[in-house]
């Protein structure tokens, strides 16, 4: 098991204010003819430390290279299979839109190992929405 790991990059101020007519700690409000970088991601997921937690890891990339990567554990209990894959379903979804945000990307598709998609089943639908 790894320790948990943040992204590392960050998204560039100065390509913020270019793109956003107001410049915001929050959201840049980016016009509607901006282009966002097309990314992907791999994520993963497994049962770690005795089954009291489960590990989610993040990696973006774009078409050619890895770009970022971000690990982090989510408590875990097994008796309730329901709020557990909510929990995770969650926070996976919640990791991708922020750094979408931060680094005005879109995501074009994301792969999800087996043993992720074991524990949350309506990851591959919520992603579909978005």
């Amino acid at each position: 098991m790894a320790p948990p790991h943040q992204f590392q990059s960050h998204g560039s101020e100065a390509l913020r204010r270019r793109l956003s007519s107001v410049v915001s700690a929050k959201r840049p409000n980016v016009a509607g003819f901006a282009s966002l970088t097309p990314m992907w991601a791999g994520i993963a997921g497994t049962v770690v430390n005795n089954g009291t937690s489960f590990e989610v890891a993040i990696s973006v990339h774009d078409s050619v290279y890895n770009t970022n990567f971000a690990s982090a554990l989510v408590p875990y209990d097994a008796t309730e299979p329901n709020a557990q894959s909510e929990a995770i379903e969650k926070h996976v979804i919640s990791t991708i839109c922020k750094f979408s945000t931060e680094h005005l990307c879109k995501f074009l598709g994301a792969g999800v190992t087996l043993s992720l998609l074991k524990e949350v089943r309506a990851i591959l639908i919520r992603q579909l929405r978005r």
